[in-house]
């Protein structure tokens, strides 16, 4: 069984939840971001030797290190093939993936879901029963769908999607909190994340979009 460590890490306002997923030793970094020396000084200390960095979208605050850890550590580097087109982003040992196409990284399975709506290239990670959600889905809402890329339409078939495909009892470790600690499974999102909630996609639609949110990230 894996272990899963959460690093929380800031860049000014912006506070990321960045994960290392780590079993014998070997370890695999989710999104990493603003601090090496936090984390690196982690791996070091637990002797765990890294094997790969997984990019959930090319946004910085999410891929800000994985240029300094594929150069230092000599490791691949994966990004959905997508995103990569969609934004242009390079860094040392760059790999494309695609949905549903396994990654085999020694003794870890690693299936990639594809979850367009907040970028066209965004990515989910599930690693045997925890899902790494990136920006497309937060314990307590999904992500922002009026920037460049995004689109509220394909947000709403990206949740319908995980509903459908994922069991219950898997656990959701996304790139931000806004109240709740990550980790919650999907029963839980199902009982409180008003997203998951709404059965009609116009709805859906004109709620995430409304004009009258106090901000982007207050969800109700």
């Amino acid at each position: 069984m894996i272990k899963i460590k959460i690093f929380k890490t800031s860049n000014f306002s912006i506070i990321n939840q960045c994960y290392l997923i780590y079993k014998n030793n070997i370890g695999i970094l989710v999104d990493p971001s603003w601090d090496y020396n936090l984390i690196d000084t982690f791996l070091i200390e637990n002797e765990i030797a890294l094997k790969g960095v997984l990019l959930t979208h090319s946004h910085d605050d999410h891929t800000n290190l994985a240029n300094e850890f594929a150069e230092k550590k000599s490791v691949p580097v994966f990004m959905a093939a997508e995103e990569i087109e969609f934004s242009g982003f390079k860094c040392q040992n760059l790999q494309s993936i695609t949905s549903l196409n396994e990654i085999q990284i020694l003794d870890f399975n690693i299936t990639p879901i594809l979850t367009p709506g907040h970028t066209p290239g965004s990515i989910c990670y599930l690693i045997e029963n925890n899902i790494f959600s990136g920006d497309t889905i937060f314990i307590e809402g999904v992500g922002v769908c009026s920037t460049k890329g995004g689109d509220v339409d394909k947000m709403w078939e990206s949740v319908q999607n995980l509903k459908n495909i994922l069991p219950e009892n898997t656990f959701f470790y996304p790139g931000h909190s806004f109240g709740e600690l990550p980790g919650k499974n999907l029963v839980f999102l199902l009982k409180n994340n008003i997203y998951f909630q709404i059965k009609d996609k116009a709805h859906f639609v004109s709620f995430r979009m409304r004009k009258n949110q106090p901000n982007l990230f207050n969800f109700k």
